[in-house]
């Protein structure tokens, strides 16, 4: 039955949305050092593109990397994930490594980002040393509030500030892009027999995930199940299909990019078979762990195999644009699905809002 909207509701949506203002206000201002004039022809005011030299340039992707080889390494070691969920103490120590780790690789890739924006012609008001030691430092800096502001949005929110902050650029980039479609329909130039192939892949995956939540009633362990698998296979496919293209064409680079490009079948059939196993590993580990999954491994395989697979095939062989792409739709799915489980919109089942997984948690 739809729980009573009480102020606790509107308040945690107030903070929701206050969080992720400051963070698209982050992503207009660029970083100190920058030459405004070129700034200002090179980007129109409110262009998406301004964001490779925001403050926020690296948004939270450093403790996403850091998370995705945290859940990696569970995967394989489920007495890490049991050791951390066997206390408090043992998840603030999780925490506190996690966020060290997500700052060093904000370290790193900020310093990269600062000798990139150096190399970009008339950009930097004062190339050199003293340029990047500050935009590095901003960089980190960036990537600490956006940390911080994923914690607010954790305990005082709506939802999951992780994947918040993270869907926050490909969802304000929708509109854009469904315009997109729709300009290139009207002038002839996208059939509407790929409209309807996008919509009904869209509407088919969100309903199959959505459907995995529900029957779990908002299970944290099934939540995380339907989005790390995927990021995870992601994340090693390239170097999988590196090896594999180099074996079979006898280690000419050429031909191993050619056999395993977008489209072709040694990249598909790698692919369905990564995601079908990372999904049945990690159900596997959290079971191992002590937290078992109230779906079992098969059908949360077989669906994110489905919609990773059509993905691909869609937008390689068929030409068909995607507003979202298959990560980003999941991860958007499984939010909103958890949310409206929360506070008993669906599913029938009412979860305290507060007994959420640790924000910050590679299990978040």
């Amino acid at each position: 039955m739809l729980q009573s909207l009480d102020s606790a509701f509107y308040r945690r949506l107030a903070i929701t949305a206050a969080a992720l203002a400051v963070y698209r206000l982050g992503v207009q201002l660029p970083v100190p050092g920058l030459v405004l004039e070129t700034l200002a022809v090179t980007f129109k005011p409110g262009d998406l593109a301004i964001k490779s030299v925001s403050i926020f340039a690296l948004g939270i992707m450093p403790l996403l990397t850091v998370l995705i080889l945290a859940e990696f390494v569970t995967i394989f070691a489920p007495a890490v994930r049991r050791w951390e969920h066997a206390g408090q103490r043992n998840r603030d120590s999780v925490r506190h490594t996690v966020i060290g780790l997500a700052l060093l690789v904000a370290a790193v890739q900020g310093a990269g980002l600062a000798g990139a924006l150096e190399g970009v012609s008339g950009l930097v008001l004062e190339p050199g040393i003293y340029f990047r030691i500050i935009c590095t430092m901003t960089f980190v800096a960036g990537a600490a509030l956006v940390i911080a502001l994923a914690g607010v949005i954790d305990r005082a929110g709506l939802g999951s500030g992780l994947w918040l902050i993270f869907l926050a650029q490909p969802l304000a980039e929708l509109p854009p892009n469904l315009a997109a479609i729709a300009a290139a329909h009207d002038a002839g130039q996208y059939s509407l027999l790929a409209v309807v192939r996008s919509a009904m892949f869209t509407a088919l995956a969100v309903a199959a995930v959505a459907s995995l939540v529900l029957a779990a009633r908002g299970a944290a362990a099934v939540s995380a199940a339907c989005v790390w698998p995927l990021l995870i296979a992601y994340s090693v496919l390239a170097w999988l299909l590196i090896g594999i293209g180099l074996l079979v064409s006898g280690g000419s680079i050429e031909t191993a990019m050619a056999i395993t490009a977008p489209g072709s079948a040694i990249r598909q059939l790698s692919l369905t078979a990564v995601v079908i196993l990372i999904a049945w590993l990690y159900v596997r580990s959290t079971r191992l762990a002590g937290l078992p999954s109230p779906i079992p491994a098969a059908p949360i395989a077989a669906v994110l195999a489905a919609i990773a697979l059509a993905a691909e095939m869609l937008q390689s062989q068929l030409q068909t644009a995607l507003p979202l792409g298959s990560v980003h739709l999941v991860i958007a799915t499984v939010v909103a699905t958890t949310i409206l489980i929360d506070w008993g919109f669906i599913g029938g089942n009412e979860r305290p809002v507060e007994d959420a997984s640790e924000p910050l948690s590679p299990q978040a």
